[in-house]
């Protein structure tokens, strides 16, 4: 059973380096202006004017790289330095974030089932360890489902997402290249910037199979014993 606990441990660095690799890329082009020199929220707001999405905000969010659009709210928040940022770091964030808010009113089928999901999947997400250390300690079969059913979800509603967020990458480049924020320099910096994060889904999607698969290893040994 020990090598099983690699299946903690391994995505678990993946994890950490994915979101060292984010910082990193980050801040190297952080320091790199767009090219026409506008902040992350300014660019923002030129792109929801030209998809026409006149009904979508932007406020402030806290912390770093927290930066999303929320489309229960249609609300894009960026953090300080994005909204404030005339990098190109700044830049493609906030066109992958006006991306998800595009995919929300096109109805894009991926993004609608994603957050639909986020809904259970939020509510019930915290009770996964609750359930699964009541059910492996006290050895409660019902337990143990309940958390079975919980982290596999997970797993799927990570799953979705990775779509979800490719699409938006894609969105994202198409459009700084049609506000005239692409040229051949810019767009391989701001691919750089989006394939970053996208690698953070990976290894998140990773972790959390990784987890799936240790938990069924568990139970398994725990209905064997």
């Amino acid at each position: 059973m020990d090598l099983w606990y690699l299946l903690l441990i391994v995505p678990a660095l993946l994890t950490w380096y994915a979101q060292a690799r984010v910082r990193r890329v980050y801040d190297k082009h952080g320091d790199e202006e767009n090219g026409i020199g506008a902040t992350g929220r300014e660019i923002a707001q030129a792109l929801l004017d030209r998809q026409g999405l006149d009904n979508v905000t932007i406020e402030p969010a806290t912390g770093r790289l927290t930066d999303h659009y929320d489309p229960q709210a249609k609300t894009l928040r960026l953090t300080e330095d994005v909204a404030n940022g005339r990098s190109v770091t700044a830049a493609s964030i906030v066109s992958h974030e006006v991306g998800h808010a595009v995919q929300d009113a096109e109805g894009y089928r991926f993004m609608r089932l994603r957050t639909r999901m986020s809904k259970v999947v939020g509510r019930v997400a915290q009770w996964s360890s609750i359930a699964f250390v009541g059910g492996m300690f006290f050895g409660i079969p019902l337990l143990m489902g309940v958390s079975g059913l919980i982290l596999a979800a997970l797993v799927i509603f990570t799953l979705v997402t990775l779509p979800v967020e490719r699409d938006a990458s894609k969105r994202a480049l198409a459009m700084l290249e049609d506000l005239g924020l692409a040229s051949a320099g810019e767009k391989s910096s701001a691919n750089q910037v989006l394939r970053a994060a996208a690698l953070t889904y990976l290894t998140a999607l990773g972790q959390r199979l990784a987890t799936f698969l240790f938990f069924a290893a568990m139970v398994g040994a725990a209905l064997a014993a």
